[in-house]
């Protein structure tokens, strides 16, 4: 709510400072003051204003520095300026805008026009803020699936890639699972593709509840998922101990029937060496050994084996 928007007030003149605050406060704002350009910026950074309104001539650090440092910065790129100045020239009011400055108030200051610009740049924050929270929501559902709620396989892809970047330059370790929901078509022949939407969201829960908060939970397609485990000392107890919770209750579709689900596990630690596509292609080969091997099971990929030049020879 505009009522309760704080408004920062940046001035060296404490005469002017106070007027300025007594007519915001006046108007229903709560006020925050800063009597020169670095506690103007400290108290940017560290109490969120909705608007700062700031001497744009002031000694030491000036206002144009202080817009500078705010823009340069991530957390405070867009709080709203407004200068405070006695520049009438065209050029100089010119300067602030291109810097990133919203608008400016002349000196003397009108008591109607500064409430009334305040409320514009007020204006200009909840759009901003209505805009950020968009494109936040926009840039979730891209990287997520639909379905279950975990990642999508487009946000594992690059979540693979920076986190074998970051294990390769750091030496650190990395597994990699995939995990298939067993007879799976079976539950979608036999009770519809609603009930087989059920188990999905199930498993996936199971299986995320099971994890680190640095380890990822993927749908990697159909009944397919992916699991990267970085730092994991015992990937293939992790594995078991998420191969045990899915199995160990039936899945309630809708209050109208429970079915028994169980899961295949192919797990494959990193080389240090290989690309993402070459780990995923071993964990698959692990879990198509884990289907053939009989199905709610867990099987480690097959050690790498390096060649010497007389081997290969």
């Amino acid at each position: 709510m505009e009522s309760a928007s704080r408004i920062l007030v940046a001035e060296d003149s404490a005469l002017l400072r106070r007027m300025i605050g007594d007519v915001l406060r006046a108007t229903g704002y709560t006020v925050l003051e800063a009597a020169d350009g670095a506690s103007a910026l400290h108290r940017a950074r560290t109490e969120d204003p909705s608007v700062l309104l700031m001497a744009r001539e002031m000694e030491g650090m000036d206002g144009l520095a202080v817009l500078d440092a705010l823009r340069a910065d991530p957390h405070t790129a867009d709080v709203p300026v407004v200068f405070v100045t006695g520049h009438t020239d065209a050029r100089d009011l010119a300067e602030g805008l291109e810097r990133g400055a919203h608008d400016y108030v002349r000196k003397p200051v009108d008591p109607v026009e500064l409430v009334a610009r305040i409320r514009t740049a007020l204006r200009l924050r909840t759009l901003h803020d209505e805009l950020a929270r968009r494109n936040a929501e926009l840039e979730q559902l891209a990287r997520t699936d639909v379905l279950t709620g975990l990642a999508n396989r487009r946000h594992a892809d690059d979540v693979l890639r920076a986190t074998i970047a970051s294990a390769r330059r750091h030496r650190r370790t990395l597994s990699a699972v995939l995990v298939d929901v067993d007879r799976f078509k079976a539950v979608n022949d036999l009770h519809g593709h609603a009930a087989g939407d059920a188990v999905l969201r199930e498993i996936a829960v199971r299986l995320a509840a099971g994890l680190r908060e640095e380890d990822l939970a993927a749908r990697w397609g159909g009944e397919e998922f992916l699991l990267l485990l970085p730092d994991s000392p015992d990937a293939g107890g992790v594995c078991e101990r998420l191969r045990e919770a899915v199995a160990e209750r039936p899945v309630n579709v809708h209050g109208l029937l429970e079915l028994d689900v169980s899961a295949s596990f192919g797990w494959a630690p990193w080389t240090g060496e290989e690309t993402g596509e070459a780990l995923i292609g071993r964990a698959d080969v692990a879990l198509y050994a884990a289907k053939n091997g009989g199905r709610d099971r867990v099987v480690a990929a097959k050690p790498v084996v390096v060649r010497g030049v007389a081997d290969a020879a």
